[in-house]
């Protein structure tokens, strides 16, 4: 254990306090919401936007294209660009909530960050290794301090407002020094490659009613359709057309959560048959696009 058990009290009682019901709370610090959960569930299907998600009581565990990531009690999951995964949650109770906080990512902040500590100490380059948009990591005292010191300023508008910005910087510090394995700055060293990767992102997103092509998402990458489907797949652990279809189906679910029928979901992301619509929805969640509120 790298923290202590009296700091990880303290930060659970924060969070408790800051996280009264069930979901995600806004906390009025723009890249920081809290949120508690209080039951159990299975693998399911969902999209994490790029951030850091900071567990202090409960355990859940993510899959990406499978692979397993624990980001129980004590441990946080950094992703750096929007991530479709299968989540389930293994603890978590009304005694006993889960309950974390997420923190919207920056790579510039931290960009920023690391070229100041270089000039100081530069830093011994990590040891070559494709960049990951998904790091999984042990908590330590150091962050604990400014992850508590960042809850309390929610109860003084004025603390907020003042201490909430040079903390987040001190946030992304301590994840810079706690980078034992160097994923983080090797992530850093290819951001050009995120970069180009994360246009290709964006586009998927902005544009999930249109037909995904490989070949036009390698050109805003400036990349060959070989080498993008390579890049592709060691930042975001899948190819690119796998993706673009988690992406496409998590969002038809929550169109259809707020009350838009199936065939007009699976239209709004792009499909333009009901049959095949249906189809990858029931292969992608378990379940059939009529049964999702019952799902819930």
């Amino acid at each position: 254990m790298r923290y202590s058990k009296a700091k990880m009290e303290t930060f659970v009682a924060l969070l408790a306090r800051h996280t009264p019901q069930d979901g995600l709370h806004e906390t009025g610090i723009p890249e920081f919401i809290t949120y508690r959960e209080t039951a159990p569930h299975g693998r399911t299907a969902v999209t994490y936007q790029a951030g850091i998600a900071i567990l202090g009581q409960g355990s859940k565990r993510c899959y990406v294209d499978g692979e397993p990531y624990d980001y129980s009690a004590g441990r946080y999951l950094s992703l750096f660009l929007p991530m479709p995964l299968e989540v389930e949650v293994l603890e978590a109770s009304p005694d006993k909530p889960l309950l974390m906080m997420g923190i919207k990512i920056d790579l510039r902040r931290i960009a920023n960050i690391l070229l100041k500590m270089d000039r100081v100490e530069p830093a011994a380059k990590p040891k070559p290794a494709h960049p990951s948009a998904i790091i999984s990591e042990p908590m330590h005292d150091d962050l604990l301090d400014a992850l508590i010191r960042l809850l309390r300023t929610l109860d003084n508008p004025l603390e907020r407002a003042v201490l909430a910005d040079p903390i987040l910087d001190e946030i992304y510090f301590r994840l810079i020094l706690n980078d034992k394995s160097g994923d983080l700055q090797r992530l850093l060293q290819h951001r050009g490659q995120i970069q180009e990767i994360s246009r290709a992102v964006d586009h998927i997103h902005n544009n999930l009613n249109e037909v995904v092509s490989v070949n036009a998402l390698a050109g805003m990458a400036n990349m060959s359709a070989s080498g993008f489907r390579k890049a592709f797949r060691e930042v975001m652990h899948m190819p690119p057309l796998q993706y673009a279809k988690s992406i496409k189906l998590n969002h038809a679910q929550t169109l259809i959560r707020e009350g838009k029928n199936a065939s007009e979901a699976g239209y709004l992301v792009g499909y333009n048959s009901p049959a095949q619509f249906s189809r990858e929805y029931k292969r992608h969640f378990g379940y059939a696009p009529s049964a999702t509120v019952a799902a819930v």
